[in-house]
């Protein structure tokens, strides 16, 4: 079995998606998950608030 690698613009070999920064950018990839993580702590505070919002109106 053959398996065929692509030759990526930023000249770098990838199979799929199982190579992790690939491009060797590890800033950008460092800032990334930054933001993804700041907006999943935001979005688990508005869903407490939202949820208590509900509670309140249930009860």
């Amino acid at each position: 079995m053959q398996v065929k690698v692509a030759l990526i613009e930023d000249d770098t070999h990838r199979i799929g998606a199982r190579t992790m920064a690939g491009n060797g950018d590890m800033k950008a990839h460092a800032a990334t998950y930054s933001s993804v993580t700041g907006m999943m702590k935001w979005g688990a505070v508005g869903c407490a608030l939202v949820v208590a919002l509900v509670i309140w109106l249930i009860h």
